[in-house]
C-alpha cells in the first residue's frame, strides 16, 4: 500500500513539475531532441560578421556542444542567406547572424528582395555596434584622408572604390563619401569576400570601407593604411585617425550593428531561450574583450521588445544616405 501511495504521489509530482516547466526548457527540449541548429551568415568566410558570429556560436556551444553550426551563403547584399532564413520553418532549427545590410540598405538599393525585411523575421537578440573605417594601400602614398579627397577630385577616371557587394553597407560607405567630395567618378567595384582586400593591397583599387577586424593583418604588416573613422567619434584605438563627419562637416555615421534573427511565427518560448543564451554569452568578459580587440562595440542586453524601434530608426538613417548617395536601384 505504501508502495503504491509513493508510485502515484511520484506521477503526480512528475506531472506538477512537467506542467510548470519553464517556456525556455520547453524551448530547449524543443530545439535540442534531434539534430542541430544552423545559423546562416549571409557575408562570405573571413568577413567581420563571419569572425564574430564564430565566436558568439562557439561560446554557445560550450553550454550545448555541437548543436549550432555556423553556414555561409554570400552574394546580392546579404539577400541570399536572408532569404534562406526568411523561408525556414520557425522551428528555431535556422537562425539569421547578420549585419544591418538586408534589413535597412539592400530593400533600398534593389527593386525588391525576396523578403519583408521586418515581417518575415523575428528579432532574437543585438550583439555588437560595428564601427567602420576608409583603408587604402600604403604603396598609393596617401597619408592623410584630405590628400585622398584631393587625389579623387582630379583624377575620377582613374580612381575606384572597392566593397563587398552592391547593396551592402561598405558599397554605401563608398558611394556617400565619393558623392560628398563631388567624384561621382569613381568607379564602384563588388565583391562577395575579402579577396577585395587583396586587391586594395596591391593598388587595383584606390580604397575600400570596412569594418576592423578583416584589413588588420594587413594594417599590422604595414600594407594597407587607415585614413578615417566612418563615425561620429574617434576610436580609443586610433586616436590620431580622424572622423568623416569632421573631415567633411556633415553627418557621416557607417556604424552598423550585428544580430541574431529567427523565421517570423517562430515560438515565442524559442526566441525568449536563444535570447537568454545571447545574453549569456555577450555578458562574458572574454567574450567582451574579443570584441572590443577586434574593433567592435559589444551592446549591453537588449530585451527583444526594444529591437523593433531600434531597428525602425536605423533603417530611417540608412535610407536618408542612400538618398543623399543617390545609389540607384538594381
Amino acid at each position: 500500500m505504501n508502495h503504491q501511495r509513493r508510485s502515484v504521489i511520484k506521477l503526480a509530482t512528475s506531472f506538477c513539475a512537467a506542467s510548470v516547466m519553464s517556456p525556455s526548457l520547453r524551448a530547449q527540449n524543443q530545439i535540442y531532441t534531434n539534430g542541430t541548429v544552423t545559423v546562416i551568415v549571409p557575408f562570405g568566410a573571413g568577413s567581420s560578421t563571419d569572425a564574430f558570429a564564430r565566436i558568439v556560436i562557439a561560446d554557445i556551444n560550450t553550454r550545448h556542444p555541437g548543436k549550432f553550426i555556423i553556414e555561409n551563403r554570400a552574394g546580392a547584399g546579404a539577400t541570399i542567406g536572408s532569404r534562406a532564413v526568411a523561408n525556414a520553418a520557425p522551428d528555431g532549427k535556422t537562425l539569421l547572424y547578420s549585419t544591418a545590410t538586408p534589413f535597412s540598405i539592400s530593400p533600398y538599393v534593389y527593386q525588391t528582395v525576396p523578403y519583408d525585411p521586418l515581417k518575415s523575421f523575428a528579432p532574437v537578440a543585438l550583439t555588437i555596434n560595428l564601427p567602420t573605417f576608409l583603408y587604402t594601400s600604403k604603396e598609393s602614398g596617401f597619408k592623410t584622408i584630405d590628400e585622398l579627397i584631393t587625389y579623387l577630385r582630379h583624377n575620377e577616371q582613374k580612381s575606384s572604390y572597392s566593397s563587398y557587394g552592391k547593396g551592402t553597407s561598405s558599397h554605401l560607405a563608398g558611394a556617400l563619401f565619393v558623392k560628398r567630395i563631388g567624384a561621382n567618378g569613381v568607379l564602384h567595384v563588388p565583391y562577395n569576400d575579402v579577396r577585395s582586400l587583396a586587391d586594395l593591397v596591391a593598388g587595383r583599387n584606390t580604397f575600400q570601407t570596412d569594418a576592423w577586424n578583416p584589413p588588420l593583418p594587413m594594417v599590422t604588416a604595414g600594407k594597407l593604411t587607415v585614413l578615417a573613422t566612418l563615425g561620429r567619434e574617434r576610436m580609443p584605438w586610433v586616436p590620431d585617425v580622424p572622423t568623416m563627419t569632421s573631415v567633411l562637416g556633415q553627418d557621416y555615421d557607417m556604424s552598423t550593428w550585428h544580430g541574431l534573427f529567427a523565421p517570423a511565427g517562430t515560438p515565442t518560448d524559442i526566441l525568449d531561450f536563444l535570447n537568454e543564451e545571447i545574453r549569456v554569452t555577450m555578458a562574458k568578459e572574454n567574450v567582451k574583450k574579443v570584441a572590443r580587440e577586434q574593433g567592435f562595440k559589444p551592446y549591453n542586453h537588449t530585451p527583444r521588445k526594444d529591437i523593433p524601434s531600434f531597428m525602425a530608426s536605423d533603417n530611417a538613417r540608412w535610407k536618408q544616405y542612400i538618398e543623399i548617395a543617390g545609389v540607384e536601384k538594381q
